[in-house]
């Protein structure tokens, strides 16, 4: 089926399962997401450990399903971790990144074998038990900006996030003096300089095996044997044009071409990249005004698009159906599509151009799969909408609408 026909059916499908009071829904594309996973594999070579990030949609049937696929799963906070394990991700493909991990939760996750636990400071290492069975990493600041957007490039001097690697003899002390096992890196999301990139890994490669030569002289019976590269590429749409080749299929080569990598074990985070273009919302158009230009209010705003409304709006395609699922047709006007909070903010889009809408018609909002559900805003307390999953062929309801609970 081609895409078009396979988002009508889709469509079709899901209207036919609302209700009145289901003024919106969200959907995860399996087929789409599956496709993903498979190309995210391929672009690089066996014995890469890959954990999809939980922060850019944690959903649990979704986490669930990434984890029976085969891939691990990166945990930004204690919750993560825990929703990832209830998951059944097994320790050994779960990484813990949180930046400020407490006593607690380091005596938590201690004893998990296996578990890699990567500290965003040289003094969070005092706090790790010292019989943790855990696998230690120190997550470095490689100082490179990726051309990630300002917003989310993490790999500068005033970053938050890890050791600067300018503090090279910190970070070869704290490794003779702590059973470190692996160096983390995240330059950021949606990186798009990948030489800038290309020249990071080397570093952290060459710190890797300076450490190593000094535990060597110490003589002390471990090393560096893994090294988390994190993620950070933009979406990019799936199935390929003939004879193009993707960004993480470069992005996989590069990795691999990078010499001062090939002696170590590999890990990358990816999640925008994953999910991104695996999900879609819906929403009913409720008021059709008439202006310059016309306003559409929908039920979707910076509740769901938390990220868009308070930084620059993603691209999202936008598609407009009848109430019975059938794709609107016909000449092009410009709408603004206003969301539905007490805020002015509250747009997902600015002349957006669709065909002659009405009360009732659904507003179709793709590739929203990442950083949407996951940023749910309680702002006004409004209602998380169900979340359904497509399987190419029929919907399962995977939750159910659920108001919000404080």
């Amino acid at each position: 089926m081609s895409r078009a026909g396979d988002q009508q059916a889709l469509i079709k499908a899901l209207s036919a399962q609302l209700t009145e009071r289901d003024s919106a829904a969200l959907i995860s594309h399996l087929p789409r997401l599956e496709a993903r996973l498979t190309h995210l594999r391929e672009s690089f070579s066996s014995g890469v450990t890959h954990c999809v990030a939980v922060k850019s949609n944690p959903h649990p049937r979704l986490l669930a399903l990434f984890v029976r696929l085969g891939f691990g799963l990166e945990a930004a906070s204690i919750e993560e971790l825990r929703r990832a394990l209830q998951a059944g991700c097994p320790p050994a493909r779960l990484v813990f990144d949180s930046p400020v991990k407490t006593r607690l939760e380091l005596a938590e996750v201690a004893p998990m074998a296996d578990l890699l636990v990567n500290v965003n400071c040289l003094e969070e290492l005092e706090r790790i038990p010292a019989d943790a069975r855990c696998l230690i990493g120190i997550r470095v600041n490689p100082l490179t900006h990726t051309g990630s957007p300002e917003r989310f490039s993490v790999g500068q001097n005033e970053s938050k996030f890890g050791v600067p690697i300018s503090a090279r003899e910190a970070l070869i002390e704290a490794c003779l003096q702590h059973p470190v096992r692996a160096l983390h890196m995240h330059s950021g999301s949606q990186m798009r300089d990948l030489s800038a990139q290309r020249a990071a890994l080397f570093k952290l490669g060459e710190l890797a095996h300076q450490i190593n030569e000094r535990l060597k002289a110490a003589r002390l019976d471990r090393r560096i044997e893994l090294i988390d590269i994190g993620g950070g590429l933009p979406s990019e749409p799936l199935p390929l044009i003939e004879g193009s080749t993707s960004q993480m299929s470069r992005y996989g080569a590069m990795v691999h071409s990078v010499e001062s990598l090939k002696a170590f074990q590999l890990v990358t985070e990816f999640g925008q990249w994953v999910n991104a273009e695996g999900g879609l919302a819906l929403s009913r158009v409720e008021y059709v005004i008439k202006g310059q230009p016309d306003k559409l209010f929908i039920h979707l705003g910076a509740d769901m698009f938390t990220r868009d409304a308070y930084t620059e709006p993603r691209p999202f395609p936008l598609s407009l159906w009848s109430a019975e699922g059938l794709q609107r047709g016909g000449e092009l006007r410009a709408y603004d599509i206003a969301g539905p909070l007490c805020f002015a903010g509250d747009y997902i889009a600015r002349g957006a151009q669709l065909p002659r809408a009405q009360e009732g018609d659904l507003l179709c909002v793709d590739h929203s799969g990442a950083n949407c559900y996951a940023l749910w805003s309680r702002h006004c307390s409004r209602a998380l909408p169900a979340h359904w999953a497509w399987d190419g062929e029929a919907l399962e309801r995977w939750s159910p609408r659920r108001e919000i609970s404080y």
